[in-house]
């Protein structure tokens, strides 16, 4: 029996050959969409091809991912593999790792080259714009929309800076999605018609997610996550690298990380370390630093022992996301991969304690989220002709992520946050947050309370909106406030109703109403940069020339 993909495959291919190909090309120059995996380490981006097949598109340097890196020569902003290699010659000119401050203000994270400051959403733009770049040059039409992924568990302010840098790349950022979410959109295409629990194990070069999807009936629907997005490859190589400055500060009396260069050559060197102890059982490391040396040999146990520590993070999470889940390992079809640390014995045996569950081993775990990526860029798209009534891409491609019954192949997340409210404890004399809505909870949602005045003659129902996971409102992250004015003279207890509305974007809609008194206000996503800064931004990149 053909399965549906290959069936929608082959209408494809017959209609590429008839006299349509023509058309076909007209309509997809319109609107291209491509999914990007903006990641900590590296990046890459994806498109839907003509036969309606995921691809990794190049860049121009032939490489399929490309380095996270930017390296500021003048009003050149060079991305990629050259800037990655000059990271020991000029390592003040150097950004990586930004996307572990995405979120941040100019005031607690800013990087200063030639004179600018450039924030955290400036340089990722730099990265996007390379990956635009180097994406039209190779479909050889401009690259209009794209859906960027991010880790699980960022948050709002994280999220709303990945949204900005690729406003600033030029580009219309058709959805935010969570990387594992990407990785089994990539997995489960041409598998729909098995009904199965997938788990993901994202370990990248800075990021760490687990999630559970459930495959069932044409659907993805998350189940469960969980993650830190400041624990990554990044932290094996710290391991590596202050273990030899410890032993080069021990011989020589002098600590090599004081030195940028010598640190950035350091850091060079244990990620070699880490990728060779994944396929050999010992390496060597060199290291020189003001006219000295070390030599020191490290062996894969010796490196398994001193990353005990990251490798147990990596299963408590894992335990966490089973427990809110309410399942069982047993339960579990299979376990996806998706980051290159996955490659590494140690992370592959700590899953097989976990779980003799059998690993899908028919995804790149390096371009997985990319793809997943680019399928749902299409699948935005496809959302859009339904609402607007305008074809914008080929009866084939429409096809091919249809189910049998015609519909959309459906993706459904959750909430990895709680949405609360902050509200006053009369017998504790304190305030606190009430959840509105709870993390885990499938979006689209709405959730409606009715509340009282906390005084008499209350002059203004102000409804301060927070996320996190603490009753403290100190411990979680101010998302707005709504304001709605009160009629005089109200008694004390008065009911005041809210509602919060959270749709598949992710923006969050609040409505207040109090004694025939009504508010609503849309909780902008908030972002370092305001909006004149914005602008500046624009123009500011722009000037630069990016290879």
């Amino acid at each position: 029996m053909i399965p549906q993909w290959a069936r929608n495959l082959q209408l494809a291919e017959a209609q590429l050959q008839s006299n349509h190909t023509f058309s076909f090309y007209k309509i997809m120059s319109n609107r291209k969409a491509v999914g990007i995996d903006l990641g900590t380490t590296f990046s890459a981006v994806a498109h839907i091809d003509p036969y309606g097949k995921p691809q990794i598109i190049p860049n121009a340097e032939s490489e399929r991912i490309t380095p996270s890196v930017v390296l500021f020569d003048g009003t050149n902003a060079i991305v990629g593999t050259v800037a990655k290699n000059n990271t020991v010659a000029e390592p003040e000119k150097i950004v990586d790792f930004v996307k572990r401050e995405m979120g941040k203000s100019k005031q607690q994270f800013h990087r200063e080259f030639d004179g600018k400051n450039y924030s955290a959403e400036e340089l990722s733009a730099l990265i996007l714009k390379k990956l635009k770049s180097d994406a039209e040059k190779y479909l050889k039409v401009p690259v209009t929309d794209a859906v960027i992924t991010v880790p699980a568990y960022f948050n709002d302010s994280e999220r709303t800076a990945t949204i900005t840098a690729g406003r600033l790349a030029g580009l219309n950022v058709l959805q935010i999605i969570n990387e594992p979410t990407a990785a089994a959109l990539a997995y489960g295409l041409d598998k729909l018609d098995e009904d199965q629990t997938v788990f993901v194990f994202d370990l990248g070069g800075g990021t760490f997610d687990v999630t559970l999807m459930r495959i069932e009936s044409h659907r993805l629907e998350m189940v469960a996550t969980n993650g830190d997005h400041r624990l990554g490859g990044k932290d094996w190589d710290d391991v590596i690298v202050n273990w030899v400055a410890e032993e080069f500060d021990r011989v020589h009396g002098e600590n090599p990380l004081l030195d940028l260069q010598s640190y950035q050559d350091l850091q060079s060197r244990a990620l070699a370390a880490k990728i060779q102890l994944s396929s050999r059982p010992r390496t060597t490391i060199v290291h020189n630093h003001n006219g000295k040396s070390i030599k020191l040999e490290l062996t894969r146990e010796e490196f398994e022992r001193m990353t005990r520590h990251l490798v147990e993070k990596c299963k408590a999470i894992c335990e966490i996301v089973m427990q809110e889940a309410k399942m069982e390992w047993s339960e579990v079809n299979k376990i996806l991969l998706v980051g290159g640390m996955t490659r590494m014995p140690m992370v592959r045996e700590m899953i097989a304690s976990l779980s003799s569950v059998s690993l899908a081993e028919d995804v790149n775990p390096d371009e997985a989220v990319a793809v997943g990526a680019a399928i749902q860029a299409v699948l935005s798209l496809l959302h859009e002709e339904e609402i607007s009534g305008e074809q914008m891409l080929p009866a084939a491609t429409r096809q091919q992520f249809s189910t049998r019954e015609g519909g959309l192949i459906q993706v459904r997340n959750i909430t990895s946050h709680t949405l609360g409210v902050v509200l006053w404890d009369e017998t504790q004399l304190e305030e606190y947050v009430f959840p509105m809505i709870r993390k885990m909870t499938a979006m689209p949602a709405t959730a409606k309370n009715s509340f009282g005045t906390a005084t008499a003659n209350m002059q203004r129902a102000i409804v301060r909106i927070v996320e996190g996971e603490s009753t403290l409102p100190t411990e979680c992250t101010p998302l707005g406030i709504c304001d709605v004015e009160l009629p005089p003279f109200l008694p004390k207890g008065s009911p005041v109703e809210l509602t919060y509305e959270y749709n598949a974007n992710q923006v969050l809609e609040v409505a207040v109403q109090a004694c025939g008194n009504c508010a609503t206000v849309s909780i902008e996503r908030k972002t370092g940069l305001t909006e004149g800064e914005l602008d500046r931004a624009t123009q500011a990149l722009g000037q630069l020339t990016i290879a």
